[in-house]
C-alpha cells in the first residue's frame, strides 16, 4: 500500500482562488503579516481548528496520510505569493518573500532537529533519496543499498529498476507487519553504501527501529537515507539523535503544505564530501571584455558555488508551495507536535477500541504513537462505496483500509467511521 496504489475515497480538492482574490490590490507587507497572525489568533489561540479546515463542513476527512486538505491559511499564504508576482515588489513583497523563504527553511530545520544549512528545497520526497543515490559514488563501484518493504512503494520501484540495472539492492520483508531488524542487520555488510527507509511508513504507520539500525549501519561504514513524509510534523523526532545522515520529505502531509515544495537535509560534515556535488547551482559572470571594463581580474568567470546543503537545489523551486509551508509550520510551532500527535492518536485508539476485529484486522502496531490504524478487510471495493455514500475519506488498496485522522479532526468523525467498518 503506498502513495499511488492507495484509492482515496471522497472528491479530490484542488487550490483555487476567487475573482475578488485577484481583483483589488492587496495591502502592505504590514497588513499581509498581520492576515496570518489574526487567522491564528481567531483559530489557534481559541483551539477551532476544524474551521480553520473548510473541507471538514463537507466531508468527513479522514485520509491525513494521503495529504492534508488545504486550510484557510494555506490559502491566505497562496494570496500573498499571488500578490508578489501580480504586484510586484513595491509595498514590502520583496521583503516578506525573503522573510518567508528563509523562515521556512529555518522552521522545518528547527523541527527535525538540523540547523538551515543542513536543509535544501526540492520537488518531493523521491527528489531527495535520487540525489543521493546518484551521488554516492560506491554505490556504482561494487556497493550495495539495503532496505525493507515497508520503505515507500514509489522508491521501492526505482530501486528495484537499479537492481535490474546491475546495482546490488537488497530488500527484506517484513515480519508480522513490522521490520524484521535481525534480518536488516544481516544484510548489511561491509560493502553496503547505503540503507534507505521509511522512518514513519505509509503502508501501517510502522515506526523504523532507526536508532539501532543507523548505529549498525555507521558501524559497518554506511549511510543511512530516511524517508520522513509521514514523521515530519506530527511524529517527535531528532534526525541527529536518531543518527539520519539524510532525510527528504514533501510538505503536503502533516506539513500542511502543498504538492511540488519539499525538504531535504543532508548532514554537515558530509555535505560535498560523502554526498558529492552532483550540480553546481549560481550565476556566472564574466570578467572580461566586452562583458566587464575591470581589467585587473585573474579569473575569467566570477564562479562561487553554496557551501551549505542549498548546492543540492536544482534551481528555481516552487516558492508558492513554500510560502504555503511556511504557514504549516508556523500552526504546527504554535500547536506543537507533541499536542499534535497526542490528540490524533487519541481518535485513533478510540477507532481501535470501537472496531470489530472480526470485521477488521488491525495491521498497525504503533497507533499510541503514530496516528495510522491500517486494517485487513474482505470486502475493499464493498467498504470503498460505503465510505463515499457517507461522505467519508479513507485511503486503501487491495485488501486494507488506511484511516489516519488529524487535529481537525473530532470524535464524531470516529464513530462515522466505525460505524461502517462494523457493518
Amino acid at each position: 500500500m503506498d502513495r499511488r496504489t492507495f484509492f482515496v475515497t471522497g472528491a479530490v480538492g484542488t487550490v483555487g482562488f476567487s475573482e475578488a482574490t485577484f481583483g483589488s490590490d492587496r495591502p502592505n507587507q504590514h497588513d499581509m503579516q498581520t492576515g496570518r497572525a489574526d487567522l491564528f489568533k481567531q483559530h489557534v489561540e481559541t483551539q477551532d481548528y476544524r474551521s480553520m479546515f473548510p473541507r471538514c463542513k463537507i466531508e468527513c476527512f479522514l485520509n491525513a496520510a494521503g495529504g492534508i486538505p488545504q486550510s484557510n491559511f494555506a490559502e491566505q499564504a497562496a494570496r500573498e505569493h499571488s500578490d508578489f508576482w501580480r504586484l510586484g515588489p513595491s509595498g514590502g513583497r520583496l521583503e516578506l518573500f525573503r522573510k518567508r523563504i528563509a523562515s521556512c527553511r529555518k522552521r522545518f530545520a528547527k523541527l527535525i532537529g538540523a540547523v538551515s544549512e543542513e536543509i535544501a528545497f526540492v520537488q518531493n520526497t523521491k527528489s531527495g533519496e535520487q540525489i543521493v543515490i546518484d551521488s554516492i559514488n560506491s554505490i556504482r563501484s561494487g556497493g550495495n543499498i539495503v532496505t525493507n518493504d515497508l520503505h515507500f512503494g514509489g522508491s521501492l520501484h526505482n530501486l528495484i529498476g537499479l537492481k535490474k540495472s546491475g546495482v546490488d539492492v537488497r530488500i527484506v520483508r517484513a515480519k508480522n507487519w513490522q521490520t524484521d531488524l535481525k534480518a536488516m542487520k544481516k544484510q548489511i555488510d561491509r560493502r553496503t553504501a547505503l540503507v534507505c527507509i521509511t522512518l514513519v511508513s505509509n503502508v501501517n504507520g510502522h515506526i523504523e527501529p532507526i536508532k539501532e539500525l543507523s548505529a549498525h549501519a555507521h558501524k559497518m561504514g554506511a549511510k543511512v537515507y530516511a524517508d520522513i513524509i509521514q514523521a515530519a510534523g506530527i511524529y517527535p523526532f531528532n534526525v541527529r539523535e536518531l543518527g539520519i545522515d539524510f532525510a527528504s520529505c514533501s510538505g503536503y502531509k502533516w506539513l500542511f503544505g502543498t504538492h511540488g515544495a519539499g525538504f531535504f537535509y543532508v548532514a554537515k560534515e558530509l555535505q560535498g564530501k560523502t554526498l558529492k556535488d552532483r550540480v553546481f547551482p549560481g550565476y556566472a559572470k564574466m570578467l572580461y571584455e566586452p562583458w566587464t571594463q575591470l581589467s585587473d581580474q585573474t579569473e575569467d568567470f566570477d564562479y562561487h558555488p553554496p557551501q551549505d546543503a542549498t548546492r543540492y537545489q536544482p534551481g528555481h523551486l516552487s516558492y508558492y508551495g513554500f510560502y504555503i509551508l511556511d504557514a504549516g509550520l508556523e500552526f504546527i510551532e504554535k500547536i506543537g507536535v507533541k499536542k499534535l500527535n497526542a490528540h490524533a492518536c487519541s481518535l485513533v485508539k478510540r477507532l481501535v477500541a470501537k472496531t470489530n476485529p472480526k470485521k477488521a484486522k488491525l495491521i498497525s502496531p504503533h497507533v499510541d504513537q503514530m496516528p495510522i490504524a491500517t486494517f485487513l478487510v474482505d470486502n475493499t471495493a464493498g467498504l470503498k462505496d460505503q465510505f463515499e455514500k457517507e461522505k467519508i475519506v479513507v485511503a486503501g488498496a487491495s485488501n486494507r483500509i488506511r484511516i489516519s485522522p488529524a487535529i481537525y479532526n473530532n470524535e464524531d468523525d470516529i464513530d462515522r467511521v466505525v460505524k461502517v467498518l462494523n457493518r
